[in-house]
C-alpha cells in the first residue's frame, strides 16, 4: 500500500517536473526567437496582431496595425484626403468573412466612380456611427451610407447606451418602459443571454477563466492550441465545406437549423438572431427606438452640413431565404415574423422624417432567383461576395436613377 502510493506522488511529481521543465524550455525560446513568441502567443497578446484597440467611447475599434486596416483602423488601401462616400456600418459593410476588394464599399467604388471609405466595423451599429460622425465629415463627403443590420443592431444600440453609458440622451423617457427594461435586466441580463446564443450554449466561467489565464501565461497551452489549430485547419482544407456545415449543425442542434432545398444549402442560426430581434423585449425594443433616434440624429447632422444621407437596410440571412422554406422551426418563423414587423417600423419611421433608404432584401432574393446564392453554406450570417455584390449594384443603381431625377 504505501509502495503504490510513493509510487503515485513519484509519478506526480515527475510530471510536474516534466511540465516546468518544457514551461522554461519553451519560455527560452520565445525569448530568444520573436517568430516563437508569435507563435505561441494568444491570438490577442501582440497588440500589432489584435484585430481591435481599446476604445474609451465606442469600447473598442479597428486596429490600425492589423493587416489590410488603414491607419485610422478601418478596412481600405489607406485613408484619402476626401471621400465622396463614407459608408458606417458594422461586420456585414466591413466584409467578414470575405476579401476586403469583395466587400460592398470597395465593390461600389468603381461601380459609382468615386472614392469610397468604409469606417465600419462588427458590434457597431447606428449609436456607434453617431460617435463617429464627426470623423467621418472631417473626409468631406458629399453622401453618408449608413447600413442598419437587423441581426444585431438593436442589441449593440441597447448595449453600449445601457451598458456603456454613451449617449445616454438617446434612451426613452417613458418611465414605464425603463422599469420594464430593469424587471427584464434583473431577470436575465441581455447581454448573458445574446451571449450564449451566440455561443451556443452556456459557458463555465471557471473554466473559461483557466483557459483564458493558461493562454496568458503558459508556452505550453500555446503550444498545444497552436497544434490544435494546424490539425483542424488541415482537416478543414481536405473537408467539403457543406459537409462540416452540417457537422457544425448537428453538433450544435438547439442552436441550428439545417436548411438544403436542392439547388440551396445553408445552416440557420435563428435561436442567437431571435434573442436580438425579439420586439417583445423590452430591452430590444429599446434598441430599436435608440437606434432610431440616432438615425434621425444622422440625418439632422447631414442637413446641417449638406451632406447627403442615406440608410441602407440589411436583412438577416433567415429573411432572405424565408420564402424558400416550406416547413421552419418555431424559432425561424418567431425570427423571420419579428423581423417583418421591424422593417414595417422602420420604414414607416424613416418615410414620416423624409429619410432616404434603400432595401437590400429584394435585391438579395434576386440573387436566389436567378440561381445564386448569396450567403455561404455555413452557419456564418455574413453575406458571401455575392451578396456584397448585389449590395452593391443595388446602391449604385440607386445613386444613378436618384441623380438622373
Amino acid at each position: 500500500m504505501k509502495s503504490t502510493k510513493k509510487q503515485a506522488i513519484l509519478t506526480v511529481l515527475t510530471v510536474l517536473l516534466v511540465i516546468v521543465f518544457l514551461e522554461v524550455v519553451l519560455n527560452l525560446f520565445a525569448l530568444m526567437s520573436p517568430r516563437v513568441e508569435r507563435l505561441l502567443a494568444p491570438p490577442s497578446a501582440a497588440s500589432s496582431r489584435a484585430h481591435t484597440v481599446p476604445d474609451e467611447r465606442l469600447r473598442h475599434r479597428p486596429n490600425p496595425a492589423y493587416p489590410g486596416h488603414d491607419s485610422k483602423g478601418f478596412r481600405n488601401p489607406k485613408v484619402p484626403a476626401k471621400a465622396d462616400v463614407v459608408a458606417l456600418g458594422d461586420s456585414h459593410t466591413y466584409g467578414t468573412g470575405v476579401e476586403s476588394e469583395q466587400a460592398w464599399p470597395r465593390q461600389l467604388e468603381p461601380m459609382i466612380a468615386q472614392t469610397v471609405y468604409s469606417m465600419a466595423y462588427g458590434g457597431y451599429g447606428p449609436v456607434h456611427s453617431l460617435i463617429l460622425w464627426d470623423e467621418a465629415i472631417a473626409l468631406e463627403p458629399k453622401i453618408i451610407i449608413e447600413a442598419f443590420y437587423a441581426g444585431n443592431d438593436l442589441y449593440d444600440a441597447f448595449s453600449i447606451v445601457y451598458h456603456h453609458g454613451q449617449l445616454v440622451e438617446l434612451k426613452s423617457s417613458d418611465s414605464n418602459l425603463q422599469q420594464s427594461v430593469r424587471e427584464a435586466e434583473e431577470l436575465e441580463p441581455i447581454a448573458e443571454r445574446v451571449s450564449r446564443m451566440y455561443r451556443m450554449g452556456a459557458t463555465n466561467k471557471l473554466a473559461s477563466s483557466t483557459r483564458m489565464f493558461l493562454s496568458r501565461r503558459s508556452k505550453i497551452y500555446g503550444l498545444l492550441r497552436k497544434t490544435r489549430y494546424e490539425f483542424a485547419r488541415i482537416l478543414t482544407v481536405s473537408q467539403d465545406p457543406w459537409e462540416r456545415a452540417k457537422a457544425f449543425a448537428e453538433a450544435h442542434s438547439a442552436y441550428s437549423q439545417i436548411f438544403n432545398s436542392g439547388q440551396f444549402r445553408t445552416v440557420f442560426t435563428s435561436e442567437y438572431r431571435f434573442s436580438a430581434l425579439n420586439l417583445k423585449d423590452p430591452r430590444i425594443s429599446e434598441g430599436h427606438k435608440i437606434a432610431l433616434r440616432a438615425i434621425q440624429r444622422m440625418t439632422e447632422r447631414a442637413a446641417h452640413g449638406n451632406i447627403r444621407f442615406i440608410v441602407v437596410l440589411i436583412p438577416t440571412k433567415e429573411l432572405v431565404f424565408q420564402e424558400l422554406w416550406s416547413d421552419p422551426s418555431p424559432t425561424y418563423r418567431n425570427l423571420t415574423e419579428n423581423e417583418v414587423v421591424f422593417w414595417k417600423i422602420t420604414k414607416d419611421s424613416l418615410e414620416r422624417n423624409s429619410i432616404e433608404y434603400v432595401d437590400a432584401l429584394p435585391a438579395l432574393r434576386e440573387q436566389l432567383a436567378f440561381g445564386v446564392q448569396p450567403y455561404q453554406v455555413s452557419h456564418d450570417g455574413h453575406p458571401n461576395e455575392h451578396g456584397h455584390a448585389a449590395i452593391a449594384n443595388l446602391i449604385a443603381t440607386y445613386l444613378y436613377e436618384t441623380a438622373r431625377n
